[in-house]
């Protein structure tokens, strides 16, 4: 035991050791010293005996090694130990002792060490029982700050679940997805005790990601601000990662090389998911970050993941009820416009045929064109259609011979239709006329999404090469009308023609109106799920 007094008078120690009792005093209660203190020194356990006359404690020696104080600093004083107490908890270990002393019942107080933050904080608890007739506390402190910190873990944790869960709750009733993103992000960055939270959306192509909804950025970037989606930066390593990213110190991370928007705010620690469809279509990149260092466990990595799929999930059934009301539109009207269009386009192919046989052969391929686009979209529940599935489709016999270069670019219906028709009349003219009527012709179809003033749009050429020279006709057939006509006036978009010696190139500018998360003016009313 250790007892030093104001002017640090002599403490001998005696001959059980160092952690034999230097107060003689004190050894009626302890027997066998050697193996208490052995036992005490093993499981990190201090044991005080507080003489409240004369205010004298007497412990144990790893009592100081224990509060993190200097070897032979502690002169064994109640007010000396209390100094050894954060100044938070010094008033309710004050109070515990009294009230022991007062009604003699057995008295366990938990209380930090001073001079450290609170995420490292030391904690230890003192218990034990009180003597009335002597006037004196004996008890035993030991650490406890793994056990304090494990319980304080799995409040978190459970906190983390419920918040999940009351979220998931409200995605089923939320009409407006603004609304849901915004609680979504406030939710992540209390629960994960974060300063910025991003939520991006893929754009169409898969080129830029923009930031939809956030916690943490300036007000005018939320909507506005755009990502790159290379692989070099934060959000496109994310978005070709299978798993979570977790970033311990940014600074020091080489998987991110190219221009980062979280070095611009500070950021040094996150995490980020990918908010994904369950066929594996990415929607966009859900991030939470820190401003200073820490480590997220496993737990919140969960919680980003299992936010991420509320907002998938959400986003899903958002375009579930739009196509749903598009199917009941597109019921009303294209049953009687599609007689309309058939009608049409018999018309007019008469018109351009010098026989029946002709007739019937143009006829049933412009039709057979525009029942491959309706398979394709049907058959996908009238969502939107892959840009390059519509290739592959309308290209079949020819797709040893063609080669597709773009980004994945979905289609809403109606211009998935438009294209249909000019995709068809384009490789029915160059199996005809062009590279694809020669055996060592090819064709080579490329596109990109862009950003023009007018927004979102598709530049798509279409380069015939390795084919007969081609012909200029003095007056354009009907199959260069219909393109014309469905380029400029259905899908208000522009048509550039080349010829060049080994075959035609055109180049498509089409604006692009889908997006793959629904819009806030789509959004309805709240419903009941």
């Amino acid at each position: 035991m250790t007892e030093a007094t104001s002017g640090r008078q002599q403490s001998s120690r005696h001959d059980a050791g160092d952690n034999a009792p230097r107060n003689a005093a004190a050894r009626p209660f302890l027997a066998n010293w050697d193996v208490v203190g052995r036992a005490l020194e093993s499981g990190k356990i201090a044991i005080c005996c507080l003489d409240i006359a004369s205010d004298r404690m007497t412990c144990s020696a790893n009592f100081e090694a224990l509060h993190g104080l200097p070897s032979d600093s502690f002169d064994g004083t109640f007010s000396a130990f209390l100094r050894s107490v954060h100044s938070d908890d010094q008033p309710g270990v004050s109070a515990a002792m009294r009230e022991a002393l007062e009604n003699g019942k057995p008295y366990s107080v938990t209380y930090r060490l001073p001079g450290r933050p609170q995420d490292k904080a030391r904690w230890l608890e003192a218990f034990g029982a009180s003597d009335r007739a002597t006037a004196q506390i004996i008890g035993l402190i030991r650490d406890v700050t793994e056990h304090v910190n494990s319980e304080h873990r799995l409040r978190i944790h459970a906190n983390q679940h419920h918040a999940a869960a009351q979220l998931a709750e409200r995605a089923l009733v939320e009409g407006n997805l603004e609304n849901l993103l915004d609680e979504a992000a406030k939710i992540l960055a209390d629960m994960l005790d974060v300063e910025l939270v991003e939520i991006l959306e893929l754009a169409a192509g898969e080129a830029t990601l923009l930031l939809r909804a956030g916690v943490g950025w300036p007000a005018e970037l939320i909507g506005s601000a755009r990502l790159s989606s290379a692989t070099d930066t934060h959000a496109g390593f994310a978005l070709a990662s299978a798993t979570p990213v977790v970033i311990e110190d940014l600074g020091a991370d080489t998987r991110f090389t190219g221009p980062s928007a979280l070095r611009d705010h500070g950021v040094v620690s996150g995490m980020i998911v990918t908010i994904a469809a369950p066929d594996g279509r990415a929607y966009g990149i859900l991030g939470a970050y820190g401003r200073s260092r820490r480590q997220f466990d496993h737990c919140d990595v969960s919680l980003l993941a299992a936010v991420a799929t509320i907002i998938a999930g959400a986003i899903q059934r958002r375009q579930f009820d739009q196509r749903h009301e598009l199917m009941i539109r597109e019921l009303r009207h294209r049953s009687g416009n599609l007689f309309s269009q058939l009608l049409a386009l018999f018309s007019q192919t008469a018109a351009g045929s010098r026989s029946v046989a002709e007739l019937a052969t143009k006829y049933q391929a412009r039709v057979l064109a525009l029942a491959n686009a309706h398979r394709l979209i049907t058959e996908g529940g009238w969502k939107s259609a892959s840009l390059v599935e519509l290739f592959r489709t309308l290209l079949a016999p020819y797709l040893d011979r063609v080669t597709l270069n773009g980004p994945h670019v979905f289609l809403e219906p109606d211009p998935a239709f438009a294209l249909s028709t000019v995709v068809h009349e384009f490789a029915t003219n160059a199996s005809r006329h062009g590279s694809l009527s020669e055996p060592a012709g090819r064709l080579d179809v490329t596109w990109s999404v862009k950003h023009s003033k007018h927004g979102l749009v598709l530049d798509l050429d279409w380069k015939e090469r390795n084919g007969p020279a081609p012909k200029r006709m003095r007056r354009p057939g009907f199959g260069s009308k219909l393109i014309d006509m469905v380029i400029e006036r259905q899908l208000n978009g522009e048509i550039h023609r080349s010829f060049d010696v080994g075959g035609l190139h055109s180049r498509l500018v089409v604006p692009l109106t889908h997006q793959r998360w629904p819009d806030t003016a789509d959004a309805g009313e709240p419903h009941a799920g």
